[in-house]
């Protein structure tokens, strides 16, 4: 993308979308940990316990969105919108309802516990587990604290508290008091320290990241337009949590276990490249709501356009490593994992394309229409079941890969044509051409490199398409940087 004078708002969005990339690419390092140190907890603890934990958990996270309210998103989208000095205005009342709202949650919560203890077949079990439910209230109050952060554009929050005291730290924490002879209720006990920590981790940042003291009548109460926005977002998140699901339970009654179990490959590998995108979408949303208040378009074009470039400069290698070497990885998983190699491609080769069509959905969130944004939500929930329901039967995972793929495409199509509507045009800057251009030729020069390479071999010819692809994705990017005009970038 072109540069832009130093000191002015197109500044600051391009530094932060770099720095978001830096910080994005570090948080990769914090969720390699986390399955590392889950498998420990597993061999430490038992199937049974875990699974426990985990149902437990599941049920937790439902109930958490139930008392967030969608206020989290929606603070995100306030916060940016707010004059300068007086971006804690209506936090407190935010934040005083999640804390009410995930008390009783957690009460409710606890009544539930000795139920579950009895299916576990442990009675005794019911008491970690009511401990476990006051785990509710902190993590309550961290995610409101994060996305109030993340609306400041301090992705440490995300990275940091969320993904490292909050997430990775369960584990760790598990594995420590098992380590200290706290093995009976000690993965419950992890889970409300974690969110403990992480709660002080996001106070600690909050006070950071914000004035000193709340606006001149501030109060307690929440704003209306907060509300207003909040309610549909809360919507939106529950109908996203069945939407996560909904391809395992399709599948479950359409196959049999071993199908499933070689389908949640392919959604783990799947998500390490849509979550390339999602990484973007704080800080995205947060220069997208601060636009809408002091209308710039050029200023969106240049942050919406880096934003797309970023997102797929750091798609595009790790879809061509998975073209390359997902053959010989998978098989390493064991026997029959091999079949996951191509609903994997199919799956996130669609990923590729929401990640850089989808950032359409941040400008209608960014402009205030979470209304829209629920009801694309409810319509892809529609269409998916329908896509699986016609698509499974006949193509068994890979009809799984591109049932959920074109749902999410229509999706996208639903975001790319409201964000026109909303912003009145397309919010590119023709610079993009060149930078996806660059993306093309090193698509190119992958697959000549593997057309040429392949009598010498299927390991000679990956390794070299892969080799080609970084090299001419590379020289392309330098030439770019240096300032190499356009037409002559290749």
């Amino acid at each position: 993308m072109s540069g832009v004078a130093p000191g002015t708002d197109l500044d600051r969005d391009a530094r932060d979308l770099r720095r978001g990339l830096r910080l994005h690419l570090l948080g990769y390092v914090l969720r390699l940990l986390y399955p590392l140190l889950t498998g420990i907890v597993v061999v430490l603890y038992g199937r049974r316990e875990f699974g426990l934990f985990v149902t437990a958990q599941a049920g937790l996270l439902v109930m958490l969105r139930i008392c967030l309210a969608g206020l989290d998103k929606a603070v995100l989208w306030w916060v940016p919108r707010q004059p300068s000095g007086e971006e804690r205005r209506g936090l407190a009342g935010a934040f005083l309802w999640v804390l009410f709202a995930g008390t009783l949650s957690a009460a409710a919560a606890g009544l539930a516990a000795p139920w579950l203890a009895a299916w576990s077949g442990d009675p005794g079990a019911a008491t970690p587990l009511r401990w476990m439910a006051l785990g509710l209230v902190p993590m309550a109050g961290m995610e409101l604290l994060v996305h109030a952060c993340l609306g400041r554009r301090r992705l440490e929050a995300q990275v940091f508290v969320k993904e490292g005291l909050g997430a990775a730290a369960l584990p760790a924490a598990a594995v420590l008091l098992w380590l200290a002879g706290f093995r009976a209720g000690g993965l419950a006990w992890s889970f409300v320290l974690s969110n403990l920590a992480a709660l002080a981790g996001a106070a600690w940042l909050f006070h950071r990241s914000f004035p000193a003291a709340a606006p001149p009548g501030a109060g307690r109460s929440l704003p209306l337009p907060l509300v207003r926005y909040a309610l549909p977002m809360g919507l939106m998140e529950l109908l996203n949590s069945a939407l996560l699901r909904l391809d395992v339970l399709l599948l479950a009654a359409l196959t049999d276990p071993a199908t499933v179990g070689v389908w949640g490959v392919v959604v783990q590998v799947g998500n390490a490249v849509r979550s390339v995108r999602s990484g973007f979408d704080p800080l995205v949303l947060a220069i997208v709501s601060q636009i809408h208040v002091r209308p710039d378009p050029a200023r969106l074009r240049a942050a919406f356009s880096r934003a797309t470039v970023l997102v797929l400069a750091t798609q595009a290698p790790i879809y061509a490593f998975l073209l390359a070497f997902l053959p010989w990885l998978l098989p390493l998983l064991g026997e029959g994992y091999g079949a996951a190699a191509t609903p994997v491609l199919v799956l996130c080769a669609f990923w590729v394309l929401h990640g850089a069509f989808g950032l359409h959905g941040l400008i209608v969130l960014g402009y205030g229409r979470s209304g829209l944004a629920a009801a694309n939500v409810g319509a892809t929930l529609v269409a998916e079941t329908l896509l699986l329901l016609l698509l499974v039967p006949p193509f068994g995972l890979v009809g799984a890969a591109l049932a959920v793929g074109l749902a999410f495409t229509a999706q996208n199509v639903l975001w790319t044509w409201q964000s026109r509507r909303l912003t009145g045009g397309w919010p590119y800057d023709p610079a993009l051409r060149a930078d996806l251009l660059v993306l093309a030729a090193a698509a190119a020069a992958m697959l000549a490199a593997w057309l040429v390479a392949w009598p010498a071999g299927d390991t000679v010819a990956r390794v070299g398409a892969f080799g080609a692809f970084l090299l001419t994705g590379a020289v392309g990017w330098l030439r770019r940087k240096e300032g190499i005009p356009r037409h002559a970038l290749l």
